[in-house]
């Protein structure tokens, strides 16, 4: 059963910031939803209060200005699936968005709200590792960026401060040599939450590799990138034989970085598996 809480409507975001200020710590903020309803009805969140800032034309629109891309937090999955903008600068976040839950889901579900909520399974969070991405955080006190990255603490934990919200996620657009892929396995078709999942970007020269950025979704406590494999395939030409020692490293890495747990001798060759696949598939372009 859903607890009783208080509602409020701000007409912008320098409101709804003062509102979250003057709950001091007893109010949360709703956007799609998807997300915090399942933790009301099972008990885990018991706000006093709902800031509902999904209408705060601040947190709306996908623009692009001086080489970077902002997304604002309120934009919905499917709006980012189907932005011309976000497939041609960004496309890892654009096929991951399109994978995101159910057609419903991904109507009402916001990026900001995918981040914030910070599972380890969260789809949009490789991508964003890979585009190098920064959050415009603001508050009462203030705007601050933070990268992506860093604004993730540990499984549903982030560094947002109670009075703080998630207004919009930027990334230096892509040039067209990068080629990149997002790469998914779930138990069912996309209505299921992602058991596994890989991001990836390369930049190829002269048959080398100049740029990589590798990141699984699913399989560590908190989203990283693989600085090891990236060091491991700099420079080098990529073949059969380098993929597979480079798949084998993912599957290190990862056991390095969570420790053996039951699910290991599951997940290692299957996180395997799919980085060669998404390797292809960016190769392939």
């Amino acid at each position: 059963m859903i607890p009783t809480f208080d509602y409020k409507t701000p007409k912008t975001l320098r409101e709804a910031c003062h509102q979250l200020w003057e709950a001091g710590g007893k109010a949360k903020v709703i956007a799609g939803g998807t997300d915090l309803v399942i933790g009301l009805r099972n008990g885990n969140q018991n706000p006093q209060l709902l800031i509902d800032i999904a209408h705060l034309k601040e947190l709306r629109g996908i623009e692009e200005s001086d080489g970077i891309l902002s997304v604002g937090a309120a934009v919905s999955h499917s709006e980012i699936a189907s932005s011309s903008l976000v497939r041609q600068f960004g496309g890892v976040l654009s096929d991951a968005a399109s994978e995101i839950g159910s057609p419903q889901i991904r109507n009402l579900g916001t990026i900001g709200g995918n981040i914030v909520n910070a599972s380890p399974a969260a789809d949009s969070l490789p991508p964003f590792l890979v585009l190098n991405a920064t959050g415009t955080v603001v508050s009462q006190k203030g705007e601050r960026e933070v990268s992506v990255a860093d604004l993730i603490r540990g499984p549903y934990e982030t560094a947002l401060q109670p009075h703080e919200i998630l207004a919009r996620i930027s990334f230096k657009k892509l040039s067209p040599e990068i080629r990149t892929s997002f790469v998914r396995l779930a138990r069912r078709e996309a209505m299921a939450i992602a058991r596994m999942s890989v991001a990836l970007l390369v930049r190829m020269e002269e048959g080398r590799v100049r740029d990589i950025r590798i990141a699984p979704g699913a399989v560590l406590p908190i989203p990283q990138r693989l600085e090891e494999v990236e060091k491991c395939l700099m420079g080098k030409s990529i073949d059969e034989a380098l993929l597979r020692s480079a798949s084998r490293k993912v599957s290190e890495v990862m056991i390095n970085r969570s420790g053996v747990r039951p699910s290991t001798s599951y997940k290692a060759p299957v996180v395997e598996a799919l980085f060669v696949r998404a390797m292809r598939l960016a190769l392939a372009g």
